[in-house]
């Protein structure tokens, strides 16, 4: 895996934050949180591939965490970025569907940014060496 390989995990992360921002303005939150739960996932495999690691096959953001724990510091200001995990089935599946609320959104919103460009700052920087 290379620098190209977590390039395009990045860019899939980019179009699902601009896939949520557009459902946003549809007020499909429920969709949006989701799409951005996948761009946080998205994000991490990258820095995960990066790193050259195979990235685990899981939908567990805190566990992505803790596997780029294992070779790097994680931002404690995004910690909370686990909490989206949760996106990833309760607004797919009727069983376990819950509405979601824009304020909701954006701080979702705001944080899966936060760990989008945490990511890319990263693969941008190796790829500069």
């Amino acid at each position: 895996m290379s620098v190209e390989d977590a390039k395009e995990w990045l860019e899939f992360a980019r179009k699902d934050i601009r896939r949520a921002y557009n459902n946003a303005s549809l007020e499909d939150y429920s969709l949006a949180v989701y799409l951005l739960q996948q761009a946080v996932e998205k994000s991490l495999k990258a820095v995960i591939i990066l790193h050259g690691k195979t990235p685990p096959r899981t939908h567990n953001i805190r566990t992505l965490i803790g596997t780029i724990e294992e070779f790097k510091d994680f931002p404690e200001d995004l910690e909370d970025a686990a909490n989206l995990t949760r996106y990833a089935f309760e607004t797919r599946y009727p069983d376990e569907y819950i509405s979601v609320e824009e304020k909701e959104y954006e701080e979702a919103y705001d944080l899966a940014l936060k760990v989008y460009e945490w990511a890319k700052d990263i693969v941008e920087s190796t790829a500069l060496e």
